[in-house]
């Protein structure tokens, strides 16, 4: 609920900044040429719209993860959770002995205002604020700004559908992390408990009481970055360099968050497909 208000917060604000009236053509829709056999289209986007479709976002999940011809993705996200969960331990430890050298195995730690993380202050830190929803809703930001500055619609969509994604998103995996409360590497290693424990649908007060001991699958970092990063590619298709830079960002964000013991990496595969789906379908 905090995200819900924080991002209608953000939207008024720069909104009433760039609320002038830009002195351009204003039309109903605008034509980008992506190459001689592809173009989008475009309507001016409307404030509400990135909440008016967030129940159509959850509904197309729900069906695409039932709908046969989606079987064999379903099968295989579903096979490597359960194939990793075994070897949770042995590769936490691995990623936290690979990532030593360069300090990947430490704790995040923050610049702090009056007890609010503001900006990352060490590496593994910065690493992971990439996943943050707080960068996707900066990206959000940069795009409504220049595409009000532009009059462009498809920097504008972008924008909006950026929003989206934080609240599509953040109901879908915390939704499924309160169903499946599973531990944290760091709280199951203090605790002995290899892999983790599992305890379904745990009560609210204490999720909300000792969060890592019950929020690790799905990652949410990881859902949000690539549902994002499949919104700017979707959008922008001709900026061929988005997606290896992005997946590229995506792996080490992984990677730094199961060497600092924040994830496991069987909490990866759901949030992937969950990133992806909804991503690809808000776009």
């Amino acid at each position: 609920m905090k995200k819900i208000y924080l991002i209608i917060c953000f939207f008024i604000g720069i909104q009433f900044v760039f609320s002038q009236k830009i002195d351009s053509l204003q039309v109903n829709k605008q034509q980008f040429i992506i190459d001689s056999n592809l173009s989008y289209e475009y309507s001016k986007p409307k404030f509400f719209d990135m909440f008016k479709y967030v129940p159509h976002d959850l509904i197309h999940l729900g069906k695409y993860l039932v709908n046969k011809d989606n079987f064999g993705t379903v099968a295989l996200t579903t096979y490597s959770t359960v194939a990793m969960i075994p070897f949770d331990e042995q590769l936490t430890n691995a990623a936290a002995i690979l990532g030593k050298p360069i300090n990947l195995d430490n704790e995040g730690t923050y610049l702090r205002i009056k007890g609010a993380r503001i900006l990352p202050s060490n590496l593994p830190a910065a690493i992971y604020f990439i996943g943050n929803g707080g960068t996707t809703l900066l990206i959000s930001g940069g795009f409504y700004a220049f595409g009000k500055i532009n009059n462009d619609y498809r920097m504008l969509n972008t924008s909006s559908e950026l929003a989206e994604v934080l609240m599509s998103v953040g109901i879908v995996t915390q939704t499924v992390k309160r169903i499946t409360g599973r531990q944290s590497p760091v709280r199951a290693i203090a605790d002995g408990n290899p892999s983790g424990n599992w305890t379904l649908f745990p009560n609210t007060l204490s999720y909300q009481q000792n969060t890592p001991n019950y929020d690790a699958m799905p990652s949410g970092h990881v859902a949000t970055y690539i549902a994002t990063l499949t919104v700017i590619a979707t959008n922008y298709p001709e900026i061929k360099w988005i997606k290896p830079v992005g997946y590229s960002l995506g792996g080490l964000l992984a990677f730094q968050m199961v060497s600092s013991k924040v994830h496991w990496t069987s909490d990866y595969p759901l949030a992937v497909l969950f990133g992806y789906v909804v991503g690809k379908n808000i776009a």
